[in-house]
């Protein structure tokens, strides 16, 4: 790594000379893919401290390239990037420090397909040519934050970036109005990134046949369009073998979701708020969601479970089968651990016509009836009211 410290100026990144490589898996992770994103325009503010320094770069969504024309095209689709409607990629910078190791690490926003969530950049080389900026830098990108969660496991979830540019200096004529400006860039930009402050959202559920599972996807997905991070994790399976091999739903679901990671204590550690599906079982949450609930007890006796955000949802066979009892169950174990409950109540449209005010639900009918888009509006909208009102504890 060889960075030394450029004069303070601005400075105009050249696209011609500027572009974002990036690498990732796919087919399970068996296969390497390796790419490129065009760079639009941006610009570089060297400060004084350096650490008020700022950078934005806005990269061409349609410009994603692998050299497979089926692939490239399906990534601008709707299904990824939606290109059309999202044509900009956008990075803008908070702040500016050095890292654990010494490397100079810019800290940022960086806005996917209108989804908005913290970055940080790690500065691997940046020298000064005939007065230019010569800039390397790198990061990961965790593609689900920005709500890009098709083709789970087919393809992987992180990418690694690296973003090699050179920017000019700007005219001594316009640069004293860029610098005058710099400070309060930075200031904006550090206000705006306390107020974006992404809340850590657990979601974890217990499905045997798949209906909370499909509920548990789109309330993770309601929270992630709220610019949170979320974890969306399942119990483990208590049910013996061959009575999960007996029914072909539960076993069909037992192999499709192997994949998805099981949640541990550290999880919910980890969390600002956790959201926990299941089943009815007489009223009462399933025993593989309560078995995991039994395992907190060295969190709770250190007070590691209080002051988190608590949510629920569920599913029952039957109409009045224990949709609301089974939410009110769960929520006497959240008042034990001092959480602060947030159910959807009635507080969007979509909560009369789910109309369950405690968290959504969904009659499956003994698997004739499948989630539907009630259910799944309703789901998604519980995500997204954890997110804010957690966010706002996160920012109070």
């Amino acid at each position: 790594m060889s960075v030394s410290l450029p004069p303070a100026g601005t400075y105009e990144v050249d696209p011609a000379q500027s572009s974002v490589t990036f690498t990732t898996r796919h087919l399970f992770g068996l296969g390497r893919v390796s790419g490129t994103f065009q760079v639009e325009s941006g610009r570089v503010t060297i400060a004084e401290p350096v650490t008020h320094s700022t950078a934005r770069a806005v990269v061409e969504a349609r410009s994603f390239h692998t050299g497979t024309a089926r692939r490239d095209d399906h990534v601008r689709s709707p299904a990824f990037l939606h290109a059309e409607r999202w044509p900009e990629i956008r990075f803008e910078s908070t702040r500016v420090a050095r890292g654990a190791e010494g490397a100079w690490v810019v800290k940022g926003l960086l806005t996917v397909r209108g989804h908005q969530a913290p970055v940080e950049l790690t500065v691997d080389a940046l020298s000064v040519e005939n007065g230019s900026l010569r800039i390397s830098a790198s990061t990961s990108v965790d593609r689900y934050r920005h709500g890009l969660t098709a083709s789970k496991g087919l393809a992987a979830r992180w990418l690694r970036l690296t973003l090699t540019t050179i920017a000019h200096p700007v005219p001594s004529t316009a640069a004293p109005a860029a610098e005058a400006t710099a400070a309060s860039a930075v200031e904006h930009a550090a206000q705006r990134e306390e107020i974006s402050m992404s809340p850590k959202i657990a979601v974890i559920y217990y499905s045997s046949t798949g209906t909370v599972h499909e509920l548990a996807e789109a309330v993770a997905d309601g929270a992630r369009k709220e610019g949170a991070e979320v974890r969306l994790l399942r119990v483990s399976e208590l049910a013996p073998e061959e009575a999960i091999a007996a029914n072909d739903a539960w076993s069909a679901h037992a192999s499709a979701t192997k994949d998805i990671p099981v949640a541990t204590p550290a999880d919910i550690e980890w969390a600002d708020a956790v959201i926990f599906g299941s089943p009815t079982r007489f009223g009462n949450i399933a025993s593989q969601l309560k078995q995991f609930i039994d395992t907190l007890g060295g969190l709770w006796a250190q007070g590691k479970l209080a002051d988190k955000v608590y949510s629920g949802f569920t599913a029952t066979a039957t109409a009045h089968g224990g949709q609301e009892s089974t939410l009110l169950a769960l929520y006497n174990s959240v008042h034990h651990f001092g959480g602060i409950i947030v159910t959807p109540g009635y507080t969007d449209p979509v909560k009369f016509a789910d109309g369950n005010p405690y968290g959504t639900s969904h009659v499956n009918g003994q698997g004739a009836l499948p989630v539907d888009d009630t259910a799944r509006a309703a789901a998604a909208y519980q995500g997204k009211r954890v997110a804010t009102v957690t966010a706002r504890f996160n920012n109070a």
